[in-house]
């Protein structure tokens, strides 16, 4: 039950995350900024990840995953 739980939440926040940056994207937000956030979500990710206290179910690996996608998307938005 905990598990289905942090498992709905985490999508709920993927899902507005990915959901700001397709705003951004048609804003015209620059590619380096969303290259940032991505990389910043890794961050958050890796480190809740190394954390030996952390148990999660492998949430915090999507989370490092998802990180180093929208590097990606910044990466290939032409400026």
């Amino acid at each position: 039950m905990k598990y289905v739980l942090l498992t709905t939440i985490f999508l709920v926040v993927l899902g507005l995350i990915v959901g700001l940056i397709v705003h951004g994207l048609k804003k015209g937000a620059s590619g380096f900024k969303i290259m940032l956030l991505g990389l910043n979500i890794t961050l958050f990710g890796g480190i809740i990840a190394v954390d030996p206290n952390s148990n999660l179910g492998g949430i915090e690996y999507l989370l490092a995953l998802s990180g180093l996608l929208i590097s990606l998307i910044g990466l290939e938005k032409k400026d």
